[in-house]
């Protein structure tokens, strides 16, 4: 009898058969300290794209280096790779790895394993009932008191991954801004999970967004075709993210989200009656930059973006969308469940969000309250969502950590979808022993 190979040694060996070197867990414990060339790392590691079978992790160097990286889970083997070429931006994917598993890495730059030992977590499958938390947050890159202050509290956030409704890197959204506003301030976080944006304004200055698309869009690109809008799904709920940008020269080059004729409009229809139509997805939440609700009032203040409110929001009406973020007003907002432009209870609307409080300057935005507003504050801030089966907790943190406010959504009963359950495996009767002597022929 041939013995049977476990999950984990056919990871390894697919792993082995690509080129990689392999070593038993037995073998780290020599060189699990790390030593940090001095000046050398400009952008830490950061994951660009995680899902249930792979994660993609990138870093940048200040000069040419040959890079690498091992990874390896409790029960399983290491898998090492040395990148052969050369270079100053790096990316890395790792492929095989078991859904809802913790992963440990090491960054080697040169011969020299450089950073210390992080772990992620893959995400749990498509259609997994498995609770979890998210976090979502924008306009941050100025580096503020407030955007650092609130960093502090982001990075002790144990989630699943962020989302982030835009404008990383004030004023143009340049590499350097991006490296020091951004991946400088929340490098504790982003080494252990993703951050998934949408492209604010800000981020579209320098070369229709260049940098933002340099840093963000994984290997491949998205399945939209386009770097700046895409979906993601963790368990029983599906993320979409848009570009909202309206301007007359982002018009000519790309598409805008508010004109029905757009690629990315039609493609959004489409995303939103997949996700109808998946029984494996209870929720669909959206996040883009520009709020289709918003209060904000003052110097500065944007208030609603009244385009692209009357595009999409009868798109969240009709698909029964119960979460939308934006940003771009930098404060927080809470909308009371909107839907066909009208107040209604809770679980038959959509609540807005404007969640632009995360250390842009706030001393130049007005936040009032209109006929749709709930709760609204000026006040740098995320949110913190958990998600448990039909039911998600919403909770807007400030730099103290503190909850000062919160809101609770379930799905109505007459809105779940039939539950999936696994069938039960069909056993067939055995076959009567033929006859000795006797032989069956087709007839």
């Amino acid at each position: 009898m041939r013995p049977r190979l476990t999950l984990a040694a056919i990871i390894v060996l697919v792993a082995c058969s690509q080129g990689l070197r392999c070593a038993r867990n037995t073998e780290r414990a020599a060189i699990d300290e790390p030593l940090t060339p001095p000046g050398t790392v400009e952008r830490e590691p950061y994951f660009v794209w995680i899902t249930d079978s792979s994660a993609t992790i990138r870093w940048w160097t200040y000069v040419p280096a040959t890079p690498g990286i091992r990874f390896w889970s409790a029960e399983g083997d290491t898998v090492e790779s040395v990148l052969e070429e050369e270079g100053r931006r790096h990316s890395f994917t790792m492929l095989h790895l078991l859904p809802a598993t913790e992963y440990s890495y090491q960054i080697q730059i040169n011969d020299t394993l450089w950073s210390e030992i992080s772990a992620f977590r893959t995400f749990a499958p498509s259609g997994s009932k498995e609770a979890f938390t998210f976090l979502a947050f924008g306009d941050t890159g100025t580096l503020s008191p407030g955007q650092l202050g609130l960093a502090e509290k982001l990075n002790e956030e144990q989630a699943a991954f962020a989302i982030h409704v835009g404008d990383l890197g004030y004023p143009d959204g340049t590499a350097a801004e991006l490296t020091i506003n951004h991946f400088g301030v929340y490098a504790p976080l982003l080494k252990r999970l993703p951050l998934f944006p949408a492209p604010g304004d800000h981020d579209w200055r320098t070369n229709f967004g260049e940098p933002y698309v340099e840093a963000f869009n994984p290997p491949g690109g998205h399945s939209s075709g386009s770097p700046f809008y895409y979906t993601f799904t963790y368990g029983n709920v599906r993320f979409i993210s848009l570009d909202s940008s309206d301007s007359e020269e982002h018009a000519r080059a790309f598409d805008y989200v508010g004109d029905p004729s757009s690629e990315q409009y039609q493609w959004l229809l489409l995303q939103l009656s997949a996700a109808r139509r998946d029984l494996g997805i209870d929720w669909t939440v959206v996040y883009l930059h520009h709020a289709p609700y918003s209060a904000s009032t003052g110097f500065g203040g944007h208030g609603s973006h009244l385009p692209t409110r009357r595009a999409i929001a009868p798109l969240m009406d009709g698909y029964r969308v119960p979460l939308v973020f934006s940003g771009h007003d930098h404060d927080y907002q809470r909308s009371k469940p909107i839907r066909a432009n009208q107040i209604v209870d809770d679980g038959e609307g959509t609540v807005y969000f404007v969640v632009g409080g995360g250390g842009g300057r706030t001393s130049f935005r007005g936040t009032g309250a209109d006929w749709f507003t709930e709760y609204s504050d000026q006040i740098f801030s995320y949110v913190r969502a958990k998600v448990d089966h039909y039911t998600m907790r919403l909770e807007a943190v400030n730099i103290d950590g503190r909850v000062f406010d919160s809101y609770e959504v379930s799905i109505p009963d007459d809105q779940r979808k039939p539950e999936i359950r696994e069938g039960e495996p069909l056993t067939l009767p055995e076959a009567p022993p033929a006859a000795a002597g006797t032989a069956s022929s087709p007839r």
